[in-house]
């Protein structure tokens, strides 16, 4: 398995690490640093494995600075299968780098918006539980509610 570095020079192993141990810069965990996390939880773990893992690290990490109110189900599910389905799509990406240029939509941070509704996703419901996609499905045969 590769390492990859970030332009920092972290490399995944360095940032997990840091997310797990809570001190990854906040300021610094963006829509990438995201895709990131779900990109090393699935490939390591699977998707159900690491499904669980991604929400427990952003989770404990969104506790640790303080954000506890932050952590929304249906966003985390959601991301972590779109990133499935292009890692489902591109399965020779040893990088997340690679990923992105296989799957360069996964870059935009508005992408869940065209799979649901706006009432949909910021509904406490779906903040609190895994809402089905509403607009079209997150990945390839699975059917919208």
């Amino acid at each position: 398995m590769s390492e990859q570095r970030d332009p920092v020079g972290d490399t995944d192993a360095d940032f997990l690490a840091a997310v797990e141990a809570a001190t990854w810069p906040g300021e610094h965990f963006r829509h990438r640093e995201h895709l990131r996390l779900a990109w090393l939880c699935l490939r390591a773990e699977g998707f159900d494995g690491g499904l669980a893992r991604l929400r427990g690290l952003i989770r404990s990490y969104a506790t640790a600075l303080g954000a506890t109110g932050k952590y929304h189900e249906t966003m985390t599910r959601g991301w972590a299968e779109l990133v499935q389905g292009a890692m489902d799509a591109a399965p020779g990406s040893a990088s997340l780098d690679a990923l992105l240029e296989a799957s360069p939509e996964l870059a935009d941070a508005r992408l869940l918006a065209s799979h649901y509704q706006k009432a949909t996703l910021d509904s406490a419901e779906a903040r609190a539980i895994w809402v089905e996609p509403d607009l079209k499905p997150l990945r390839p045969g699975s059917a919208p509610r």
